[in-house]
């Protein structure tokens, strides 16, 4: 483990936007809040595509859809959705994910649609939506990627347009244990609603089966995996569990793979462990708001059938709970939510019960909500629901004007 005075000269020299050679160095265990605040650091960071003066600012692309991870998350929350009159994205925090049957990419364009590209490279295109108001007030959203700069998207590949989420309290879904949740899988399947979750089980990198925890469609187990795939497919940067240096460029964008990257030692990767290891523990020091307690709202949460998937708490390994409002479980929301893609272990319309918690910033901030930002208010959000939330969603329409702006006003607090 490296000496507390070396890593106040690397926290230092991270800060300053200096450090070089010697932050490949850093230890893996034993992390503290120096480590934490170099994590933050980096989580902010603007990098450059290599090669560059700062060899360890560089490695981003060749293509990419942000400089950083605060260009998705600013402080670690939601990002904005803003669309605008030529049904363009406006700003960073929107991805096109691209699949094919079997689990694949687009055979051009890869699993993420680039927005951006090094000198010398042509992005991918531009993200683009089609809105289509509808009769009762709610709006439809497609994903219309326009501007495509190589050649059409192949006819098998599905697309799903996803906002980046607030990272907020998520550290501590590790906290829930696979005993804790499994046991409420298994409460689900004989309960007399028709929700029925279920957990998605993911390959680990040693070969087992673990239960997915992150992501709106529950594909990553952990916070460190979440983080490397964003680094690898939005950044284009290699890490441990992506060692590829072009990201997401496919054989056939030959001038993608063979541009210049970045490499800082430990393997030639571009974000090593000890990078990754303290962007994580950034992300996972971060907290959520404390909420009013609103006891009536929280009946009437639980009465209409929202708890049934939005679990206010879930136990925790350490014997407290961790209270995000989530089951962490796949829930099918019905084709008014569903996308196009053929994500081998989640149907289109099945979605990972988001977890609630920051709710109240995500509408402060008017970020838009559901995957793809298209309710611009949780009752909207709430009328998307289908599947097996219809049973909540009718008890939630006949609810009296009251206690209907009460639940709403609770979830809104949240």
């Amino acid at each position: 483990m490296i000496s507390r005075p070396t890593r106040v000269l690397l926290g230092l020299s991270l800060l300053a936007g200096l450090c070089g050679a010697a932050t490949a160095a850093l230890a893996a265990g034993g992390l503290d809040g120096l480590d934490i605040r170099i994590g933050r650091a980096l989580f902010n960071r603007a990098w450059v595509p290599a090669p560059s003066s700062t060899h360890a600012d560089d490695g981003l692309g060749p293509l990419f859809d942000a400089r950083s991870c605060a260009s998705c998350h600013p402080d670690g929350r939601r990002a904005r959705t803003i669309v605008t009159p030529d049904g363009q994205l406006d700003g960073r925090g929107m991805v096109l994910v691209l699949m094919q049957p079997g689990g694949t990419g687009d055979p051009v364009y890869g699993r993420r649609l680039q927005i951006d590209a090094v000198p010398g490279l042509t992005p991918e295109g531009i993200l683009g939506v089609a809105d289509e108001p509808l009769p009762d007030g709610r709006t439809a959203r497609t994903p219309a990627p326009q501007q495509l700069g190589y050649g059409p998207l192949a006819s098998a590949t599905g697309l799903s347009l996803r906002v980046a989420q607030d990272l907020r309290g998520r550290g501590q879904l590790e906290q829930v244990s696979d005993a804790a949740l499994e046991k409420l899988e298994a409460q689900q399947a004989k309960g007399p609603d028709a929700v029925h979750g279920r957990l998605r089980r993911v390959p680990a990198a040693n070969g087992k089966t673990v239960i997915g925890r992150y992501g709106w469609k529950a594909s990553q187990p952990t916070l460190a995996s979440q983080s490397a795939e964003a680094f690898f497919l939005d950044m284009g940067m290699s890490t441990s569990f992506h060692p590829e240096p072009w990201g997401d460029c496919t054989p056939v964008q030959i001038a993608c793979r063979n541009a210049p990257h970045g490499e800082r030692g430990e393997g030639g990767l571009e974000i090593p462990d000890s990078i990754l290891d303290r962007v994580v523990a950034y992300v996972a020091s971060l907290t959520t708001p404390d909420t009013e307690k609103d006891p009536a709202g929280a009946r009437l949460f639980a009465a209409t059938g929202c708890a049934a998937c939005h679990q206010p708490a879930l136990p925790s390994r350490q014997g407290g709970t961790v209270r995000l409002f989530t089951d962490l479980m796949l829930h099918d929301l019905g084709e008014g939510l569903a996308d196009t893609l053929p994500d081998p272990g989640a149907k289109p319309s099945e979605w990972r019960t988001a977890p609630l918690a920051g709710l109240s910033d995500a509408l402060a901030r008017d970020t838009g909500l559901l995957h793809d930002g298209r309710a611009k208010s949780v009752e909207e959000a709430v009328l998307w629901h289908g599947g097996q939330a219809a049973g909540a969603v009718a008890r939630f329409r006949a609810l009296p004007a009251g206690q209907k702006a009460a639940l709403l006003q609770y979830v809104s607090k949240l």
